[in-house]
This record gives C-alpha cells, structure tokens and sequence, in this order.
C-alpha cells in the first residue's frame, strides 16, 4: 500500500512539473482585455485605418480569429486587434513581420520588430509601433518559449 501511496506522490509531482515547466495549464486560461480605440486630439480627432486583416487558423491546436489593423491616431501608429482571440498559450508575444508566409520558425518570419506581450488572448487591444517601422504588415501571435506560432493576420 506504501508503494503505491509514493508512486501517485511521484506521478503526481511529475505531472506538475512538467507542467510548469511546459505551460500546459495555460491553454485553458482566458485573459479578456477591452481597450478602446485611441482617438485623436485637438481640432479634428481622426483615427486612419491603414491596413487591416484577419488572424487564421495555423492548425489544429493554435487557432486565432478577429481583425488586425493598422491604424493612425495623433501622429500614432497603432497594431489594434479587434475581436480577437486566440489560443492561449506560454509566453505568447505580439510582432509585425514583412514576411507574407509566416511559419514555425524565425526565419520565416524574416524581418520583425516585437511590439510587447500579448495582453489577453481575447477581446480589443492596442499595441504603439515604433517610428522607423513602414511595411510590417503582417502581424504575428508567437510563443517566444518554444518558438511556436500561434495565429497571424495578413494585413492590407
């Protein structure tokens, strides 16, 4: 009886760590975030789209959907995701690319700049794009952990 109080201890410990170390727990949590669009200031508040798209399905297991675009308000550019979600996962990162077939791996994401974490795995958010960066149009949902993509949004 001893043997198999230790042996479900053993299973048991193991099954934690491993799933700590993995994030597996993750997959079953929902972060909502709801941030709303960024408006202009001054005279005229205008917010400009300037490319938009749709996240797709990369496979069975990470799959995103909602609306990504590109959008101007106060002399801002701005990655919003609309209506989006997205499997969540470990330490899952937001990019733009110009790379126009994203994959599995870095190098087919080609040049990329991180904008941050991603906020939540659904709902509205916003991400700032830093100045120097025109023509990164495709944006990415990466686990930075394992190298895994999760969902992108072909924008145009």
């Amino acid at each position: 009886m001893k043997r198999y109080i230790i042996l479900i201890l053993v299973i048991a410990g193991s099954i934690l760590v491993i799933d700590y170390f993995f994030g597996f727990h993750t997959y079953f949590q929902k972060t909502e975030v709801f941030e709303p669009v960024p408006s202009g200031v001054g005279e005229e508040p205008e917010v400009k789209t300037i490319v938009q798209g749709s996240f797709v399905e990369v496979d069975l297991v990470h799959k995103g959907s909602g609306t990504a675009k590109i959008i101007e308000a106060d002399g801002k550019r701005i990655l919003r995701l609309e209506n989006f979600e997205v499997t969540n996962g470990p330490d899952l990162y937001v990019y733009l690319s110009e790379s126009r077939t994203p994959g599995n791996d870095l190098k087919s994401i080609d040049k990329y700049i991180i904008l941050g974490p991603l906020k939540g795995n659904k709902g509205d958010q916003n991400y700032e794009i830093p100045s120097p960066f025109v023509g990164y149009d495709t944006a990415i949902i990466w686990c930075q952990k394992f190298g895994v993509l999760f969902s992108y949004a072909l924008m145009q």
